[in-house]
């Protein structure tokens, strides 16, 4: 589809939309994620990952917002809806990693570096946990974490040797 087509679509879609929204007065509530498809579906047709990001950022606090306002928020406490905010909102971050290896065949990475934060501070506000709770969890575990280091560099060692003994089936003095 060459991009006067497209033009021409998105056109079409986005006055179609402003007269429903006139017509039947869906109101605020449909802006964001209409707002945030429009940019993934711009970016997917227009083969431009850049508009993947605003796509994503919007469509998750669409998602964020809908949580929060739902009934599941109320029936889990109020600091539930904060937590359900957030859940969402990372959800938006992951869906542009995602999307652009899905659609882009690339991998872009640093989108879960917000979404990673966004859902830890959901889970810990979910979780209803203070700050030092969660500090001193290493300290009770670290026994285990030493374990699960020291299992990791036996297996990482056995996999280089098996992999060395693979590698040279006869010595440089088998070639002559």
């Amino acid at each position: 589809m060459n991009k006067s087509v497209r033009s021409g679509v998105l056109l079409i879609i986005a006055g179609v939309i402003f007269i429903l929204f006139r017509t039947f007065n869906f109101g605020e509530n449909l802006v964001l994620p209409l707002m945030g498809a429009g940019f993934i579906t711009w970016s997917i047709l227009w083969r431009n990952k850049g508009l993947m990001i605003p796509g994503g950022i919007l469509s998750g606090i669409a998602l964020g917002v809908a949580l929060s306002e739902s009934g599941l928020a109320e029936r889990m406490g109020s600091e539930a809806s904060g937590a359900l905010f957030l859940f969402g909102f990372a959800a938006g971050w992951f869906v542009i990693t995602l999307f652009t290896h899905l659609f882009f065949n690339q991998y872009v990475w640093w989108p879960m570096i917000p979404g990673g934060i966004m859902a830890a501070v959901g889970l810990i506000t979910l979780l209803n946990s203070n700050l030092i709770d969660v500090t001193i969890l290493p300290g009770r575990f670290w026994p285990v974490i030493l374990i699960v280091i020291g299992c990791y560099i036996i297996w990482n060692q056995f996999r280089k040797d098996d992999a060395a003994g693979h590698i040279y089936e006869k010595s440089p003095k088998d070639l002559v």
